[in-house]
């Protein structure tokens, strides 16, 4: 009985390294920090970092969430990121990953391995401040749409007022900040990332 126990967790342990070394690999590939991929799959940043060490063995329904979270398959994980990764990747309607702190955030765009450009929708409510966030890779820069209500963007020393309507790029490897200043309405933003 003892052999059968050492080579079941021989393989538990190899399955569990090689998933591991998938998840980081994925996830260095969207150049996605472990904070981020956390707030994408709802997996606790400490226990991602376990899994990518191997020293967390990931139960069926954590390698599901991770593998939405990066636009892959859950056996693609499993197999070590053997597996052929789809042309078209689809996020639909209710997936994206999201939460509230203080706006609410929403991913429209799947995780695609190898890209570097993130799409996201920010609801900021009346009188509410962004940030200031820290500076991000240098060569980032962030494309934001106003589609509704009013928004000060701040990049560094530079500020600029936008209404709905208005569009501004901003390269965001120095600190910045997002802020609605109408104190009685919402900004809708729509957010493009793009990492060098």
């Amino acid at each position: 009985m003892c052999a059968m126990e050492d080579m079941l967790s021989t393989l538990e342990d190899e399955i569990s390294l090689r998933t591991g070394r998938a998840v980081k690999q994925q996830r260095e590939a969207l150049g996605f920090s472990l904070r981020e991929l956390a707030a994408r799959s709802g997996i606790s940043s400490s226990m991602i970092s376990d899994i990518e060490r191997g020293a967390k063995s990931p139960t069926v329904i954590t390698v599901v969430r991770l593998a939405q979270a990066l636009g892959v398959s859950a056996a693609a994980l499993v197999d070590g990121g053997a597996s052929e990764v789809s042309r078209i990747l689809i996020l639909r309607r209710g997936e994206g990953a999201g939460g509230e702190h203080p706006a609410r955030w929403q991913s429209l765009s799947p995780a695609a391995p190898g890209s570097r450009i993130d799409f996201v929708r920010y609801e900021i409510p009346p009188a509410t401040v962004l940030g200031p966030t820290d500076a991000h890779a240098a060569g980032t820069v962030e494309h934001m749409h106003v589609a509704s209500g009013t928004v000060r963007v701040t990049v560094g020393e530079e500020t600029a007022e936008l209404a709905a309507g208005d569009s501004c790029s901003c390269r965001t490897d120095v600190s910045h900040a997002i802020e609605n200043p109408d104190p009685s309405a919402a900004a809708l933003i729509y957010l493009i990332v793009e990492r060098d």
